[in-house]
């Protein structure tokens, strides 16, 4: 699967938080990959959105649209290895 990546700036999103490492992809060639994805990101990355333990936002759950966004760099570099 080819995944395109690209950063966005502080609220350039319209949430509020970020910056952000964008994982972007299409799943038309392979719809079965998108079960595999959600599973592997809620695994290794836990639940989406806003963490009260850690006050911040890990990820940021966009696979129906073709993009994951991750707040870690790191976090956005083990997804393109898993998946790419």
């Amino acid at each position: 699967m080819f995944i395109h990546t690209y950063d966005l700036k502080r609220d350039e999103d319209g949430t509020g938080g970020g910056p952000w490492h964008v994982a972007a992809f299409t799943l038309r060639k392979n719809p079965e990959n998108y079960n595999q994805i959600i599973e592997w990101c809620y695994k290794i990355f836990g639940p989406p959105g806003f963490n009260a333990l850690t006050y911040q936002t890990r990820w940021k759950d966009e696979i129906f649209y073709g993009e994951v966004l991750f707040s870690r760099k790191e976090d956005l570099e083990w997804f393109v290895l898993r998946w790419s």
